[in-house]
C-alpha cells in the first residue's frame, strides 16, 4: 500500500464515508446496513482508524469532495458525524471549494446543525410524495417531515431530493405528486431512480406501467429546465454532484467504512461488508478488504466506458485510447451509432434513445468490448 500514491491519476480525490446504521430497513433496500445500534461507537472508532491509515498512505493528497452515505447517517448521534469530519479535516488537506454532502432521512432532527460542519450539500430521501406508499415500504417519515427538512437544508446548502419510481402501491397520482414537489420547491438537484422489480413479488406493478411513469417524470423534470446530466440525475444551473462525477468519470476516490469501495489509479477495492470483521481488523491496525485488485487494461477500459456512458457528456475517446491503443468506436459500434450511440467532439455518448434503453445498450457495449479483446 505504500506505493498507492504513485498509482493516483490526479492530485485530488473524493472521500466516501459509509454509515451503515438505520433505525428501520425499508422493504426495497439492498444496501449494507444494520438496525442494531449496539456497535455504533465501536464502528466509528474503527472508521477513524481507517481514515488515519489512508492519510498515511496519501500524505500529500488533497480532498475536494466528501460524501457521507448509508444506511442513514442522520440516525446516528450528531457528535459522531462531527468527530468524523474533524478527523478528516485534521488528517487531510481540503480544497478551498470542497463539496461536502450528507444524506439525511426527512425525519432527521439535526439538519440545521450540519451547517456547523461546513456541509454544503444535503441529499434528502423523499422517495415518493405519497403517504400510503411511504407507509407501505416502511419509510419512517411523512411528506410533511420532508418539507421541514428541505426548508432547513435549503437555508445553508444545495439540496438534492431522491425519488424512486416503481415502489409497491404507487399510482399515477404518486408521480403527479412527485412532479408537483419538484415544480414547487425547485431543488438544486433531483435523482430519479427506477426500482428493479420482480413481477412475482406481491404489490409490484407491471414493468411497462412503471417505465411509462418513469418516462413521464423524467420528461416533466426536463421541461422545468433541469439538465439530465446522468441517467438518473438532474441539475439546475450546473449544480452537479461533484463527488458522484468522480465515480462516473472513473477518477480517484477512497471508500471508507463497511462495504465501501474505492478506485485509485488502476487499484479497485471493496471493504468487507461484515461489521464484526471490519471493527476487529481495524482495532489491529489493518485495512480490511473483501476485494482488492489492480485493473488490467481491459477491465479499466470496460469500467471507464460503462461508467462514462451514464453521463450525457459521454466518455472521452482519447482517454479510452490511452487505455487501449487500438480502440476504434466506429468499427466496434458501427451498427449502434446513430440510434443508440453517437460521437461528438471526441466523445462517445448515448443518444436520447440510448438513454431510454440504457441497461440494454450498456450491456451490449460491454459485451462487444470483451469480444474485441479476444482478438487483440
Amino acid at each position: 500500500m505504500e506505493s498507492v500514491s504513485s498509482a493516483l491519476v490526479s492530485e485530488s480525490i473524493g472521500l466516501y464515508l459509509h454509515v451503515p446504521f438505520c433505525k428501520r430497513r425499508c422493504t426495497y433496500c439492498d444496501f449494507v446496513s444494520f438496525t442494531d445500534f449496539s456497535q455504533v461507537k465501536e464502528y466509528f472508532e474503527a472508521l477513524w482508524r481507517e481514515i488515519e491509515l489512508w492519510s498515511r498512505f496519501l500524505p500529500t493528497i488533497r480532498v475536494e469532495t466528501i460524501y457521507v452515505g448509508g444506511g442513514s447517517p442522520s440516525d446516528v448521534p450528531f457528535e459522531l458525524l462531527e468527530r468524523t469530519f474533524l478527523r478528516v479535516q485534521d488528517l487531510f488537506v481540503l480544497t478551498e471549494d470542497f463539496e461536502f454532502t450528507v444524506e439525511v432521512n426527512p425525519s432527521c432532527e439535526f439538519v440545521e446543525r450540519l451547517r456547523f460542519l461546513n456541509v454544503n450539500r444535503v441529499s434528502i430521501g423523499l422517495q415518493a410524495a405519497d403517504e400510503a406508499v411511504l407507509e407501505r415500504v416502511k419509510r419512517r417519515h411523512s411528506v410533511g417531515d420532508f418539507f421541514k427538512a428541505f426548508e432547513a437544508a435549503k437555508s445553508f446548502a444545495k439540496v438534492n431530493v431522491d425519488f424512486i419510481v416503481g415502489l409497491p402501491g404507487e399510482s399515477d397520482r404518486t408521480i403527479e405528486n412527485d412532479v408537483r414537489v419538484v415544480e414547487t420547491l425547485r431543488p438544486d438537484h433531483v435523482s430519479i431512480y427506477l426500482l428493479e422489480t420482480h413481477e412475482e413479488e406481491p404489490g409490484n406493478v407491471v414493468n411497462e406501467v412503471v417505465e411509462n411513469r418513469y418516462e413521464r417524470f423524467v420528461e416533466a423534470v426536463k421541461a422545468m429546465g433541469y439538465d439530465r446530466y446522468e441517467i438518473s440525475n438532474f441539475a439546475l444551473d450546473n449544480s452537479f454532484c461533484k463527488h458522484n462525477l468522480k465515480y462516473w468519470r472513473n477518477q480517484d476516490y477512497i471508500g471508507l467504512g463497511v462495504a465501501a469501495g474505492g478506485h485509485l489509479g488502476r487499484i479497485r477495492y471493496v471493504n468487507s461488508p461484515r461489521l464484526e470483521e471490519y471493527i476487529s481488523k481495524l482495532k489491529e491496525g489493518d485495512l480490511v478488504f473483501d476485494y482488492f485488485s489492480r485493473n488490467d487494461d481491459l477491465q479499466e477500459l470496460k469500467e471507464t466506458i460503462f461508467m462514462g456512458l451514464r453521463l450525457s457528456e459521454g466518455v472521452n475517446i482519447e482517454k479510452l485510447r490511452q487505455i487501449w491503443g487500438k480502440f476504434d468506436p466506429y468499427e466496434l459500434f458501427h451498427d449502434l451509432l446513430g440510434e443508440f450511440l453517437e460521437i461528438e467532439d471526441g466523445f462517445l455518448k448515448l443518444t436520447k434513445r440510448g438513454f431510454d434503453l440504457s441497461a440494454r445498450v450498456l450491456a451490449d457495449v460491454i459485451d462487444r468490448v470483451s469480444l474485441m479483446a479476444v482478438g487483440r
